[in-house]
């Protein structure tokens, strides 16, 4: 069966509400804002507002999982299409291309999910990254004596790492493109930070 398609007036409704949420929080804090807030920023009604969510709080859950659906989509859509031969140091991976593409098409929603404390968007988004990072580790090092420490700690540290640098790359306006950054991890995932090991 095909996924039931969402009317586009009430995915503009939708989209009205997160857009008047996001801007909110951005400027009041989270605990500050009411339904109210929210309704009068998008110039609707508190009615409408409950024909989609129970509260704020149902608000940023779906929100979080609209915008999250949508990343994994796809970078499993990407995936598919990668080839092993596509990691190399030298070109981004597909995979890494569409993890910052993705993001900067909702950077507002994740800059402010990403940096208010109650948001559920940042334990979501590592476990995203670990699942991908732990697939890619598989597929191309299956080997546990080929690598430099314990397989999970590989992958833990590797996606906080990726988190905090998304983070980064937020709070600095995106400066660099998302190629970049993509070109960026996949180098340091692959070789470290050194060109050559300095304790060599």
């Amino acid at each position: 069966m095909k996924p039931k398609r969402i009317d586009p007036r009430v995915r503009r409704t939708r989209q009205l509400l997160q857009d008047a949420f996001t801007s909110l929080i951005q400027e009041k804090g989270y605990e500050a804002i009411t339904v109210q807030d929210i309704t009068e920023r998008a110039t609707l009604n508190r009615a409408t507002f409950y024909l989609h969510y129970r509260d704020k709080q149902d608000l940023m859950w779906q929100s979080t999982e609209e915008v999250l659906s949508e990343l994994v989509d796809s970078l499993r859509e990407t995936t598919k299409h990668a080839k092993k031969a596509d990691l190399h140091v030298d070109q981004p991976h597909p995979v890494f291309v569409c993890l910052f593409e993705q993001i900067a098409r909702h950077a507002t929603f994740y800059k402010v999910m990403l940096s208010h404390h109650q948001a559920p968007l940042a334990a979501r988004l590592i476990e995203v990254i670990t699942d991908y990072i732990s697939q890619g580790l598989d597929e191309f090092q299956p080997d546990d004596t080929k690598l430099t420490a314990q397989r999970e700690i590989i992958v833990r540290y590797t996606a906080s790492a990726f988190l905090g640098v998304i983070m980064w790359w937020l709070e600095g306006g995106m400066s660099y493109s998302p190629r970049f950054m993509a070109l960026q991890l996949m180098r340091l995932a692959i070789k470290g930070p050194y060109e050559l090991s300095p304790f060599a």
